[in-house]
C-alpha cells in the first residue's frame, strides 16, 4: 500500500505557527483581548489558521497516500489508511476530552456543570467525532476539536477522491474545484447560521463555521489541498513557485489580508499559495524552515491545538486576570503591555504542557496503534514520516 515519498519538511513550521495563532485567537476570545480590532484584524481573523491546517492536510495526505488508491480501493489498504489516521488524531483527542470531562465535573466549582457548552448528551458525539455535523446547537466540550471531526470526515472520503482523480483526472479536478468554491461560498452566503451565544446578532459572511457545518469547511479545505498537490506534481510549477520571491509574496499577502480583514475566501486562496510556495522552495525559505525550534513547534502542533483548552477553561468558570475590564466572550479587554506579557506566559506554558502531552501520550499512543493494528512491514523511514502527517 504505502509508497516511499520524501518528507516535505518546509510545511512543518507552518503547522506550529498556525497552532500558536489559533491559541492566541482563543486567548483574546476567552481570557483577555489586548490587540483591538481597530488596530489590526490579524488576530481577530486567526480562526482562519484552521483552514490552513485543512489545506495542508489534503496536500500532505495526497503526497503520501495518493498512489495507494490509484488503481482501486482495497479493503486492506483502506483499513491500513484509516488505522494510521485514527492513530494520528484519536488518542490525544480521547485523552483531552476525558480529562476535560473529569475536570469540569469533579475539579471546577460546584454549580458550573452542566452548562450551555458542557452537558452530558454532548459527550458521545464528541467521543465519536461527530461534533462538526450540527448535532448540537453550540460548540461543546473541547471546542477546537470540532476540526478533528471535520478532518476525519475528509479522511473517510479521501480514498474515493484519490481513485477518482486517477481514473478521470480532468473531469474530477474540475468538479472538485467547483465543489470547493461552492462549499466556501455556501458557508459564507447561503447556509443559515446564527450566533449560538446571542442569536439576535447577525453572523458575518465568513467561513468560521465550527459545530454548524464545520465538516463542510473541513472537506472543502482538504479537497483544496488535494487539488493544490496536482499543481505541485508538475516540475514546471515547482520551478516557478519554488523561488523565495513567491514564498515571501504569499506570506505578505496573507499578513495583509488578515490585517485588513479581507474576505475569508481571499485569505484561503492566499493560504493555498503559501502551502504551494513553501512546499516547492529549496533555497532561503527552506533554510529558515529547517531551523530546529520551528520544526519542533510543528512536531507538537497537534498537542498545542488540543491542549489549549485547559488554559482557557478556568476563565470560562469565572477566573479573571488582574487589569481585565469588561465581561463576556471577546469583550474582556486589557492594555497591550500587560496583555502581551500574559499572552507570552500563556504560550510558554502551553508549549511546555504540549511537549509533555506529545512525548507521554500522543506519540507513544500513535506508535502503539500502528504497531498493533497497522502495517508492520512499513519501513522505518516511512513510519517516521507518517508520524508527522
Amino acid at each position: 500500500m504505502l509508497n516511499k515519498t520524501h518528507y516535505i519538511s518546509n510545511l512543518t513550521p507552518l503547522r506550529g505557527i498556525a497552532a500558536l495563532l489559533v491559541a492566541i485567537f482563543h486567548f483574546e476570545m476567552a481570557i483577555a483581548r489586548f490587540v483591538p480590532a481597530k488596530t489590526t484584524m490579524f488576530f481577530e481573523k486567526s480562526y482562519l489558521m484552521v483552514d490552513l491546517f485543512f489545506i495542508m492536510s489534503g496536500f500532505i495526505i495526497f503526497h503520501v497516500y495518493g498512489q495507494s488508491f490509484k488503481a482501486a480501493i482495497g479493503a486492506d489498504d483502506f483499513r491500513q489508511f484509516i488505522v494510521a489516521r485514527i492513530a494520528r488524531i484519536y488518542p490525544l483527542h480521547f485523552f483531552t476530552l476525558a480529562l476535560l470531562i473529569f475536570m469540569v465535573i469533579y475539579v471546577f466549582p460546584p454549580g458550573t456543570y452542566p452548562n450551555k457548552m458542557e452537558f452530558p448528551s454532548a459527550i458521545p458525539s464528541n467521543f465519536l467525532l461527530l461534533q462538526s455535523f450540527h448535532v448540537h446547537s453550540i460548540y461543546t466540550w473541547n471546542i477546537p476539536s470540532w476540526s478533528i471531526s471535520a478532518e476525519f470526515a475528509a479522511y473517510l472520503v479521501f480514498p474515493f477522491i484519490a481513485l477518482w482523480i486517477a481514473k478521470s483526472p480532468n473531469r474530477s479536478k474540475l468538479i472538485l474545484l467547483v465543489f470547493t468554491v461552492a462549499a466556501y461560498l455556501s458557508i459564507m452566503y447561503l447556509i443559515p447560521r446564527y450566533n449560538p451565544l446571542n442569536p439576535n446578532i447577525p453572523v458575518p459572511h465568513n467561513v468560521n463555521t465550527t459545530y454548524d457545518f464545520g465538516f463542510l469547511r473541513g472537506i472543502a479545505g482538504f479537497v483544496a489541498g488535494v487539488l493544490l498537490y496536482q499543481f505541485y506534481s508538475s516540475d514546471k510549477i515547482r520551478r516557478v513557485f519554488g523561488s523565495d520571491f513567491f514564498a515571501v509574496g504569499a506570506i505578505t499577502a496573507v499578513v495583509c489580508a488578515l490585517h485588513f480583514g479581507l474576505n475569508d475566501g481571499v485569505c484561503v486562496f492566499f493560504f493555498a499559495m503559501i502551502v504551494l510556495s513553501f512546499a516547492c522552495n529549496r533555497t532561503f525559505v527552506a533554510g529558515i524552515c529547517s531551523w530546529a525550534p520551528l520544526q519542533f513547534l510543528g512536531l507538537i502542533s497537534y498537542s498545542i491545538y488540543l491542549m489549549q483548552i485547559f488554559f482557557q477553561e478556568p476563565f470560562s468558570k469565572g477566573w479573571r486576570l488582574p487589569g481585565v475590564t469588561g465581561f463576556g466572550r471577546g469583550k474582556q479587554n486589557i492594555g497591550f503591555g500587560p496583555g502581551l506579557l500574559y499572552c507570552l506566559v500563556y504560550l510558554v506554558l502551553l508549549i511546555g504542557v504540549s511537549t509533555l502531552s506529545y512525548y507521554l501520550i500522543e506519540n507513544p499512543a500513535r506508535k502503539f496503534i500502528k504497531r498493533k493494528w497497522g502495517n508492520r512491514k512499513t519501513d522505518a523511514d516511512l513510519r517516521s514520516e507518517l508520524a508527522r502527517v
